[in-house]
């Protein structure tokens, strides 16, 4: 996010910089993570966060016009794929998949292969074990709570995909993610 931020508007970071000249970055990712706390991240993806004299935005959509400086900040969002993710200071539990967008978790994955599980399997994962406050503590984890970070977690498997927007154990919701295949259910 730092990076995208450097990159895209230079400006702006230097306005943060002058009121936080050590630990710059970290100051900038400390706010940033508190607005997304307090607003949501889908709120801070699809708007400006103004703090002080600053005024920054986290990700560029595509424009819908042709517009040569949205476009390049668009060119310049950094999207990566995290296996992996351990994501509790609780336990131990990691989710298989992480999607980022300029640093900030968009979407989790669990992973089945119709080998050996379903993707029912990952669902219960995601039911009974991928839970939003961790039992024993009590404690929020922050990527799976709702509006927080991440806006949807899929349960994949070789032929299904299935979706939910918000965990709340075992009444989560998971709807069909899936294209269809030959007029039926699942993908081609």
């Amino acid at each position: 996010m730092v990076s995208y931020i450097k990159t895209t508007q230079p400006e702006e970071y230097e306005k943060f910089a002058k009121r936080h000249s050590t630990n710059t970055d970290e100051q900038l990712c400390r706010f940033i993570a508190g607005e997304m706390d307090k607003r949501g991240s889908l709120y801070c993806l699809r708007n400006e966060l103004n703090y002080i004299n600053a005024r920054i935005k986290v990700c560029q959509f595509k424009p819908d016009l042709h517009n040569p400086s949205l476009q390049e900040r668009y060119d310049a969002n950094i999207l990566r794929v995290v296996r992996q993710v351990y994501y509790s200071d609780h336990n131990k539990n990691s989710i298989d998949l992480v999607l980022f967008l300029n640093g900030i978790p968009v979407a989790t994955c669990e992973i089945k292969t119709d080998f050996t599980q379903t993707v029912e399997d990952a669902v219960n994962q995601y039911k009974y074990d991928r839970l939003p406050i961790e039992p024993k503590t009590r404690k929020e984890e922050p990527l799976l709570a709702f509006k927080k970070r991440a806006l949807v977690h899929f349960a994949l498997s070789n032929n299904e995909i299935k979706m939910a927007t918000r965990l709340v154990g075992e009444k989560t919701f998971f709807l069909p993610f899936n294209k269809g295949h030959d007029g039926g259910a699942g993908n081609p």
